[in-house]
């Protein structure tokens, strides 16, 4: 009998052990994740702060040579895009917040919100007395929200990004008058390559005896980045101007961008000659990812068989309802 109790207790002490080292395996796996987890976290703070100190050497050392970003910035072009923002926003500040990190064995992914600011001068023009003004000094701020992911390699030991993708972004440079403005751009954030769609601007809040002349147009997001022009009209009474453009073909990710310009009249205290001012200017730009046309991803002929088949199950079981239960 007492052999018997102990063969039968075996199986349950093999089960108990096996389970206590599952668990430990377990917990030991855990330990190992909240570890990697506080290292990611470490490095995405050390990030942010080399970025606020605007120091090129310890930012890059976060970055795998391998690195290639969804936009189709390699390494070099990246670092030096970041050298570029440095020159043209001398004070650029940033804030980031971590929304998730998931990690799986030596591969990671961090969801961000980044939030960047910076103080911004320049110098306009103006016709006082009918004689012009040059190099009037006008303020502003720039503000920028990115919402995006990077995804992380870890190799010898050391996570390092080896890309990013940017989900949406959203940039307003506001001097002078528009600060006070409420000006918003819309777009839509995902197109397809060649295909029509409609930019939006809405201004409101515009001074008194002031013109406002805006302009819509979109910009190719690449390195080293290209100038955009387009001809300013004259902004509706409304505050609403739209614009059908059309997304570039060459798979090229592009910003939705607004200029927009105040210009305040006045006569001078003799009232013989009429004063123009530019008290304001705003720049808004939107991301709108492009996405090539054709993937290949999908087997459309067995999509439309499958499709087929269910459209006929559905219509012969609805032959076969009863004619009293409808």
């Amino acid at each position: 009998m007492r052999k018997f109790f102990i063969f039968l207790a075996l199986p349950f002490i093999m089960l108990f052990l096996s389970a206590a080292l599952d668990s430990q395996s377990a917990f030991g796996a855990e330990k190992t994740y909240i570890k990697e987890k506080s290292e990611i976290r470490t490095l995405i703070n050390d990030l942010n702060k080399y970025s606020n100190e605007h120091d090129i050497e310890g930012i890059k050392s976060y970055y795998s040579k391998d690195y290639k970003s969804y936009d189709g910035f390699n390494y070099d072009a990246f670092l030096l895009s970041i050298k570029d923002t440095f020159k043209s926003y001398p004070d650029i500040s940033y804030k980031s917040k971590i929304k998730s990190i998931n990690i799986n064995g030596n591969f990671a992914s961090v969801e961000l919100i980044d939030t960047s600011t910076s103080k911004r001068q320049t110098t306009t023009q103006a016709i006082i007395n009918n004689k012009p003004v040059l190099d009037e000094k006008m303020y502003g701020t720039m503000e920028s929200v990115c919402h995006y992911v990077v995804y992380l390699k870890k190799s010898n030991n050391k996570w390092q990004i080896y890309s990013d993708n940017i989900i949406s972004e959203e940039t307003a440079i506001k001097y002078g008058t528009t600060e006070d403005m409420k000006i918003g751009i819309w777009s839509p954030p995902v197109v397809e390559e060649g295909e029509e769609y409609c930019i939006s601007l809405n201004a409101t809040n515009k001074p008194k005896n002031s013109i406002m002349l805006a302009s819509l147009t979109r910009e190719e997001i690449k390195y080293p980045p290209s100038t955009p022009f387009d001809a300013f009209r004259k902004m509706p009474k409304d505050g609403a101007l739209e614009r059908l453009v059309i997304a570039n073909k060459k798979g090229i990710n592009e910003y939705s961008l607004a200029s927009l310009g105040i210009t305040e009249i006045s006569l001078n205290e003799e009232r013989t000659a009429i004063n123009y001012k530019m008290s304001g200017v705003a720049f808004i730009m939107k991301r709108v990812n492009v996405y090539p046309k054709k993937r290949n991803a999908v087997n459309q002929e067995y999509v439309k068989n499958l499709l087929s088949k269910e459209d006929k199950t559905d219509n012969n079981a609805q032959k076969e309802v009863p004619k009293e239960s409808l």
